[in-house]
């Protein structure tokens, strides 16, 4: 679970890199056709859904391929590499060290707090988006069908999408 974890986070660290790249890029194209500004987010969602990237000399992401190296738990002196000095140096300064004779290492405790925070956060979205699911299902029980799979309902002034029929 823990390099499961370490592995999201470094990637949620590399994705906020394109997503300060893409806010500035919708800056600057202001005047092109929305369809290349919303085009540019499909380089976030890539960056957020796959493990690997592709490594390139003009790369606008730093070096470190890892921010947060996946054995930081058990190193004696544990530092990330951001590839951006100034944030490298303040954070490694804070960074708590192993005590020797302690039961536990202090970087495996605040892991260890940082994967119950995550859990706790997918779990509470899962059970927000089942029982919103289920209000707008109970909701949607008096709408009339118009023709085929087009339903009419008076309560709800905006035509959107529930569900997908397969086949």
């Amino acid at each position: 679970m823990d390099s499961l974890f370490l592995q999201v986070l470094n990637m949620s660290i590399t994705a906020s890199y394109v997503i300060v790249f893409v806010i500035m890029a919708r800056l600057l194209l202001k005047k092109v056709p929305k369809i290349f500004s919303y085009a540019l987010w499909f380089v976030v969602l890539f960056r957020l859904v796959c493990p690997f990237s592709f490594e390139s000399v003009f790369s606008l992401l730093p070096a470190a391929a890892e921010t947060i190296p996946q054995d930081i738990m058990y190193s004696q002196t544990p530092q990330i590499h951001s590839g951006i000095p100034i944030i490298d140096q303040g954070i490694n300064r804070v960074m708590p060290s192993p005590v020797v004779g302690a039961s536990v290492n202090p970087m495996q405790i605040w892991i260890a707090l940082g994967e119950l925070v995550w859990l706790a956060g997918m779990a509470v979205l899962f059970l927000y988006s089942v029982f919103t699911t289920v209000k707008l299902y109970r909701k949607l029980r008096s709408a009339t069908s118009l023709s085929g799979n087009i339903y009419e309902l008076n309560d709800i002034k905006t035509p959107f999408v529930f569900g997908i029929k397969y086949g």
